[in-house]
């Protein structure tokens, strides 16, 4: 009798750890996996390869503790059937059934959710061996598996999508583990390659130019009041840009006298690249032609814009503000009534990340306006609502058919 019980104690034990085991395999995330490889290189590979061979894990720990059960059930019906005779097998079944439910089931896998990296590294040897010992059984069962799974399709495989790293900052927001900033900040890297030059850049509307024939006496007080370090430089008419004048060596050709020295004989040859070159591609060129200031020419060699080192810095950072310069509010401002004022130059990828949408992400068109602007199919009025899928867009303001604001009601569930 006493013999009977220390056997069962044992049995429900194994039973415990094989429940145990089998939740913190199945619950280690990918993180935690390298993580493990990179404090214990030996073991962490170990248990690498077994969450690869997941199918013959799992029916190894399913065949260890199946059989424990079973005979902790036998063990029970023995003493049962010696003690009190059958008429209280049902009742010793049920026992039976409810402490390997609790001790055996429940409160392991419980523990093993909290402390899964630590039961894996203990236990995985114990595993391995395990796998060894019954692997003319773990292959039987396996192959019979696979025939029968192979009626229902081959499993989708996981893999690490753009998508899920963004879901995972998310979570890591919601979680309170990363500020606003910093989630916004990430988010921005992740999406830094597929962000197009157009997207960043500063409109040809926008930019502040001088012709090359005018001495550096005469714009000196603009560039003064202007408040910009690098000028682009035109020929004729503002689209040809030629090249581009610092402004400290505009200052310095007054300080030492040469106020008659045309800015042609002052500028330094532009770069120029395409509007649909990405972001990434556009900081090498920036470090390769050791250049702040790079022109942007649409496809028919026209000017598009410029863009420079702040742009991009601004695009993983958010806005940076001079001294004299006014603060103002971010692209996407939240409303009381649920909706969004958002301006026209946000990027969809922000847009997408920050209120949960889904708007296509096209070459033509990276920001909200070059959405709009496709969709409507000619430059909409101030005041036209733009319907969407997702909602519906007002156009507050537009400008030399440029919308530079709009007014966003998302559509309600």
């Amino acid at each position: 009798m006493v013999t009977h019980s220390v056997v069962l104690v044992i049995l429900l034990s194994l039973s415990a750890f094989f429940s145990a085991v089998e939740t913190a395999f199945t619950s280690l995330s990918f993180l935690q996996i390298q993580d493990l490889k990179r404090r214990r290189p030996e073991k962490g590979g170990r248990i690498e390869k077994t969450r690869i061979h997941s199918e013959n894990f799992l029916t190894t720990i399913l065949i260890a503790n199946n059989l424990v059960n079973i005979a902790a059930s036998a063990i029970v019906t023995r003493l049962t059937l010696l003690s009190f005779g059958d008429a209280f097998l049902g009742v010793s079944t049920g026992l039976v059934t409810l402490v390997i439910l609790i001790f055996g089931e429940v409160t392991p896998k419980r523990l093993a959710i909290t402390h899964n990296e630590t039961i894996c590294l203990c236990a995985v040897d114990v595993v391995i061996a395990l796998s060894w010992l019954l692997r003319p059984l773990v292959y039987f069962i396996g192959a019979i598996s696979l025939v029968l799974t192979r009626v229902f399709g081959p499993a989708p495989g996981q893999k690490i999508t753009l998508e899920g790293v963004v879901h995972l900052v998310n979570l890591a927001q919601d979680s309170g583990v990363l500020e606003d900033d910093t989630t916004q900040m990430m988010k921005s890297i992740i999406h830094f390659d597929e962000v197009k030059v157009q997207a960043i850049m500063t409109h040809r509307t926008r930019i502040f130019s001088l012709p090359a024939d005018q001495t550096a006496g005469k714009v000196v007080d603009r560039v003064l009041s202007e408040g910009y370090s690098r000028i682009p430089v035109y020929e004729n008419n503002p689209e040809n840009i030629v090249g581009v004048a610092l402004a400290k060596d505009i200052w310095k050709a007054c300080y030492e006298g040469r106020r008659k020295v045309t800015l042609k004989s002052l500028m330094i040859q532009p770069v120029f690249v395409s509007p649909k070159m990405s972001v990434y591609k556009l900081l090498s060129t920036l470090k390769e032609h050791k250049v702040n200031l790079i022109v942007v020419l649409d496809e028919y060699g026209g000017l598009a814009g410029i863009v420079t080192y702040e742009d991009l810095i601004e695009e993983i950072i958010g806005e940076i503000y001079d001294e004299d310069e006014e603060k103002t509010t971010g692209k996407i401002t939240a409303q009381d009534d649920g909706t969004y004022k958002i301006l026209g130059d946000t990027p969809l990828y922000l847009i997408n990340d920050s209120l949960g949408t889904s708007f296509p992400i096209k070459k033509s068109s990276q920001t909200l306006g070059g959405f709009l602007l496709d969709l409507e199919g000619n430059i909409p009025l101030a005041g036209e609502q733009i319907a969407t899928n997702e909602g519906v867009f007002i156009v507050e303001r537009i400008v030399r058919g440029r919308i530079i604001l709009a007014h966003y009601f998302p559509k309600k569930p």
